[in-house]
């Protein structure tokens, strides 16, 4: 039995059979949202935070994620807190002090009594809604349990129904939302990027002759997938961007901390060499990317990020629903389909892009 497990049936013994009442939208002072996920899923919820704030403008909303995502809602216009903690499997901290870090911020989670906590999700997830759970929170909303995992529905005192499977993530959140009577016509992405990370940006950018308009392409070079068959094979990516380097029209390559060299290697042999731009600050990849005229990358966390930035996005995809993940909001391209990455060819990715670019002059 792993730990996590241990402290999940640790919650059986100590069980709260609370009874938290009719739900009353009136005595909602204090709300917390859970989302324990990937950026991406994390980028898709904050349409759901402004909702809050625009049913509950009084009211003090916090949010909880894991340290991975704790950039992209930092500084959100809806939340008066954010707490973050890490998980064991990232490799920042090993178990037990991941463990004693979740349990801080619990500890203080805990004390601001909250009245309502949701947890968004497409369906249940165990760990998400035991921190739910674990915050005492008086009326608990999540989807509810099913099959092996029925014995966990305490969670949530007030289960929702699963949202429909091909539904969007941002709807999905909405969904949520219904079991509370709250909605909004208002569903736009945001991202809160300081003027610090602005600053960054631009002088990167005139430092390479790039700071003017439209802005320049932009390709984001990555080798992180967490399911397989997604990445792209390293000579697709060389041959992609040396096409775009020819253009003439400017071109940034952007990666991940730790992947300079490998991005270094993979550049060789291409003329003229682009700029590359790597930062361990969210904030400024995502200021880099709001400049880009198009900003192409493999579907995942940065596409959801670009799309958080308003930036037109060309999209290598493979394996990933199109119906729930497509780039939110913004004019897009994606190129593959349920398959795997390297079967896109850098081509394909080229005609796309030239077919947003046609797209984008008309308008």
């Amino acid at each position: 039995m792993s730990l996590l497990s241990a402290v999940y049936n640790l919650a059986l013994l100590g069980r709260l059979r609370d009874d938290p009442g009719e739900y009353d939208p009136d005595q909602v002072r204090k709300i917390l949202v859970v989302r324990n996920d990937n950026i991406g899923d994390v980028v898709c919820t904050t349409p759901l935070l402004d909702a809050l704030r625009q049913a509950f403008p009084r009211a003090f909303i916090a949010g909880l994620v894991c340290t991975l995502s704790e950039e992209a809602l930092s500084g959100h216009r809806a939340l008066d807190k954010l707490w973050a903690y890490p998980k064991a499997k990232h490799g920042h901290y090993g178990k037990i002090e991941s463990l004693k870090r979740l349990g801080r911020a619990l500890k203080e989670i805990r004390q601001e009594r909250f009245d309502l906590v949701l947890a968004p999700r497409a369906q249940f997830s165990t760990s998400q809604a035991w921190l739910a759970y674990a915050s005492r929170g008086r009326w608990r909303v999540g989807p509810a349990a099913m099959g092996k995992r029925k014995r966990w529905g305490f969670y949530y005192n007030m289960p929702a129904t699963w949202p429909p499977r091909d539904m969007h993530e941002v709807e999905r959140c909405f969904h949520l939302l219904k079991r509370i009577r709250v909605d909004s016509g208002d569903k736009r992405l945001y991202l809160k990027v300081p003027a610090q990370a602005q600053a960054q940006a631009a002088s990167f950018l005139s430092a390479h002759g790039l700071a003017g308009e439209p802005g320049p392409l932009m390709l984001n070079i990555t080798r992180w997938s967490y399911r397989a068959g997604r990445n792209w094979p390293d000579e697709r990516y060389r041959e992609l961007a040396g096409a775009l380097a020819r253009r003439g029209q400017g071109l940034v390559v952007t990666h991940a901390p730790g992947d300079g060299e490998w991005v270094a290697g993979l550049l060789e042999g291409v003329e003229p060499r682009p700029p590359v731009f790597c930062s361990r600050s969210l904030k400024e990849f995502c200021a880099v990317i709001s400049r880009a005229r198009v900003f192409i990358t493999p579907e995942g966390g940065p596409m959801h990020l670009g799309a958080a930035m308003g930036a037109p996005l060309v999209v290598i995809w493979a394996r990933a629903s199109r119906a729930v993940w497509t780039p939110w909001g913004v004019a897009s391209r994606l190129v593959g389909g349920e398959g795997l990455a390297e079967e896109v060819r850098a081509e394909e990715v080229l005609a796309a892009l030239e077919d947003l670019l046609g797209d984008m002059a008309k308008g």
